[in-house]
């Protein structure tokens, strides 16, 4: 087999290994594809958290050549917070590649390319669901590690805010215990935004939730209406639009291979109940990724993740190691609400 110089091949680089891992689609990206959670690339391993308790204010008429008034400051404090880490191997082994023959060509490097491709696909998937279970704790309070009791840290203690829970009455079938609801939300809502903006409220909702909501007396012909006429944003979710809110039905969950090897699954959404996010925000939802434990990453801005490989002794293989730095923040959680019904 021909010599593989990753020293010296700049396809086989921390950067462009990493790009390309970070380019590939991501398969678990409803939060970021609703616009939650945009990334952001800092040089630091560390995440500032800015806590301000103020908000915007009206500005008086004044008189023309009378001094002007000063614009009083936000009551703040800053916390900073170290970003996680998680790393992750996999080796390529000669037997890997022994025998292998692309059709029209016996290129080794062709051939190692393909596989290297394949390993780093499900070694990003892993990483993107692993993001996205940590985004989803952070919408719930707690970041929970992945063996599902250990908190690594909770958004609402962080930043001095608690949460907000709702009842919609399902079993009140001669009211409209859900309508009632979703205002009290939205009144929620335009009470403590407090400077931040939004365009509208989803409603993320486990399949319980959902089904109580469109079978309730007031909402069942509703209901048969907007599944014949479909919205084509969400074609492959269960979506119903109630007043000026949305909810989607969503039952994702992430699995874990425990040390005995036996798997559990990670459920984003406890059964019978949603949880509701403004949209459109400004400052509310955050991923951040902090440089990688690499030379070729110190001082840089953070990717998602990271690849490099590096030669066994004795030409025993290619160990391929990944690794991401991520923090993934809601900076006002009070406007994550928790959606319930006691009936």
């Amino acid at each position: 087999m021909p010599e593989l110089d990753f020293l010296s091949d700049p396809r086989y680089a921390v950067r462009n290994l990493s790009a390309a891992i970070v380019q590939t689609p991501n398969l678990y990206s409803l939060l970021t594809d609703m616009g939650l959670f945009p990334e952001v690339g800092i040089p630091v391993t560390y995440v500032e958290l800015e806590i301000k308790k103020g908000s915007l204010s009206l500005i008086p008429m004044g008189t023309r050549g009378a001094p002007a008034p000063h614009m009083s400051r936000d009551r703040r404090n800053i916390r900073m917070l170290p970003t996680l880490f998680m790393q992750l191997n996999d080796t390529l082994r000669p037997s890997d590649l022994q025998n292998l023959r692309m059709f029209g060509t016996n290129d080794v490097f062709e051939q190692f390319d393909m596989l290297l491709a394949e390993r780093m696909f499900k070694l990003q998937r892993m990483y993107r669901m692993s993001h996205e279970y940590l985004r989803w704790g952070a919408l719930h309070g707690d970041v929970i590690d992945a063996d599902g009791s250990t908190v690594l840290y909770n958004c609402y203690t962080e930043m001095g805010e608690s949460q907000a829970s709702f009842d919609f009455k399902f079993g009140s079938t001669t009211t409209n215990g859900p309508l009632q609801a979703t205002k009290t939300v939205r009144r929620y809502y335009e009470r403590n935004l407090l400077g931040e903006t939004m365009t509208g409220i989803v409603y993320f909702a486990s399949s319980s939730f959902m089904d109580k909501l469109t079978q309730h007396p007031m909402y069942i012909e509703m209901y048969k209406f907007q599944q014949a006429n479909p919205n084509p944003l969400f074609e492959d979710q269960e979506v119903f639009k109630v007043g000026n809110s949305l909810f989607v039905e969503h039952n994702g969950y992430a699995s874990y291979t425990q040390p005995d090897g036996t798997s559990v699954d990670r459920i984003f959404i406890a059964d019978g109940e949603a949880v509701g996010v403004p949209m459109g925000t400004q400052e509310c939802f955050r991923s951040y990724f902090a440089p990688g434990e690499m030379m070729q990453a110190v001082n840089a801005p953070g990717l998602s993740m990271y690849v490099s490989l590096k030669e066994l002794d004795h030409g025993a293989g290619v160990e391929v190691h990944t690794e991401s730095a991520p923090f993934f923040a809601v900076q006002k959680p009070r406007l994550v609400i928790r959606a319930y019904s006691s009936n």
